[in-house]
């Protein structure tokens, strides 16, 4: 199920590997791991069916805001004040695009 490589992309995701970039760290944290492989949040969030159920978004959600923690880490440890962050962004969309596949999902079944 594409859903859980993504939320496993997401967790295994390491701030301290030497491969990323500049852009990826600190502010950008998250950057990579929702647009570093072919596993993308609008890639893996089609439908609700293909999501699994309300367990799975959950998962999700809290990925994305471990993120948002560890780029408020980071910035921190680095003395970094940023005016944004861009894992904040991505957790808008995420939760934004759960929340539109479930409205299309009562839309079609008004019993769920």
């Amino acid at each position: 199920m594409n859903i859980k490589l993504f939320i496993e992309q997401i967790e295994n995701a390491d701030p301290n590997a030497e491969d990323l970039s500049i852009d990826d760290t600190n502010k950008g944290w998250g950057h990579c791991q929702f647009t570093a492989s072919n596993l993308t949040f609008s890639s893996v969030l089609v439908s609700w069916d293909d999501l699994g159920g309300v367990g799975i978004a959950c998962q999700l959600i809290v990925a994305v805001i471990k993120t948002c923690k560890v780029a408020r880490h980071l910035c921190s440890k680095c003395s970094i004040k940023p005016t944004a962050y861009l894992s904040d962004i991505y957790l808008s969309q995420v939760i934004e695009t759960l929340w539109q596949l479930w409205i299309k999902t009562r839309q079609v079944s008004p019993l769920l």
